[in-house]
C-alpha cells in the first residue's frame, strides 16, 4: 500500500499504536485501518460505512493488500457493543454530526479520535459538557484548509483546554496567524461577541 498522503490520515496512523483493536466509523475507502493493520499499529480492524459502495471499496483495498478486516454496514456507532474496539475513530464529518453519532452510540469506547470537517469548537464544547479529557490536539494544514485532530478519553475528567483551537502541530503557529487575521475582519464587521473572547485566547496562547 502507498504511504498515506492525506496530513490528517497520516496524524491519525501515528495516533494509532499499541497493536488496538480500532473501529473506523464512515470508512469509506477503507485506507486508515488497513493501513493500521499493515503496520501493526492495529491487531484488528472494523470498518463501518452507510455506504455499500464505500464498504465494497474498503475491503477491495483490504484483500489486495492481504489484511482480515471486519466490515459492518450499518449507522455510526449503533453496530457496536462495548468491548469491540479500543479505539474509535470518527474522522471527515462536521462536528455536529459526530455528536449525533455519540450521543445515539449504544456505548461507550476507551479511546476517540476526531477529525471534524468544521467546527471544532463546537466538538470540544461537548466534550467539555461531557467531562471527557482531551489527550492531543494537533493542528494539520491540507491545501488552505486548516484542521485539528483531536484525541479524547471519557473515562478522564476535562482539563483546562481552549475550546478555540489545539495545542500542538506543525500547522499551529501558522492557523493561530491566520485565525487572528479573519477574528480581527470579523470583529470590526461587528461579529459575534464571542469572537473577542476567541482573539484574546489566541493571543495570550502566542505569548505563553
Amino acid at each position: 500500500m502507498k504511504p498515506l498522503k492525506d496530513a490528517r490520515l497520516r496524524t491519525l496512523l501515528s495516533l494509532i499504536e499499541g497493536g488496538v483493536t480500532l473501529a473506523d466509523v464512515g470508512t469509506d475507502h477503507g485506507k486508515l485501518p488497513v493501513a493500521a493493520l499493515l503496520s501493526g499499529r492495529a491487531s484488528a480492524a472494523i470498518a463501518i460505512d452507510v455506504s455499500e459502495a464505500s464498504l465494497a471499496k474498503a475491503r477491495a483495498l483490504a484483500a489486495e493488500e492481504g489484511v482480515r478486516m471486519r466490515s459492518i454496514h450499518g449507522d455510526g456507532l449503533t453496530p457496536l457493543k462495548a468491548g469491540e474496539a479500543d479505539v474509535v475513530v470518527i474522522a471527515g464529518i462536521g462536528a455536529a454530526e459526530t455528536i449525533k453519532i455519540l450521543e445515539e452510540a449504544p456505548c461507550t469506547f476507551p479511546r476517540y479520535l476526531f477529525v471534524p470537517h468544521k467546527n471544532a469548537p463546537l466538538l470540544r464544547r461537548y466534550l467539555k459538557e461531557k467531562n471527557a479529557r482531551i489527550i492531543r490536539d494537533i493542528a494539520v494544514k491540507e491545501g488552505k484548509h486548516f484542521y485539528f485532530v483531536i484525541e479524547a478519553d471519557f473515562s478522564l475528567p476535562w482539563q483546562e483546554h481552549s475550546v478555540y483551537f489545539g495545542t500542538e502541530g506543525e500547522a499551529l503557529a501558522e492557523y493561530r496567524t491566520h485565525r487572528l487575521q479573519r477574528l480581527s475582519e470579523l470583529i470590526a464587521l461587528g461579529g459575534d461577541p464571542s469572537l473577542a473572547e476567541e482573539k484574546e485566547e489566541l493571543i495570550h496562547a502566542e505569548t505563553h
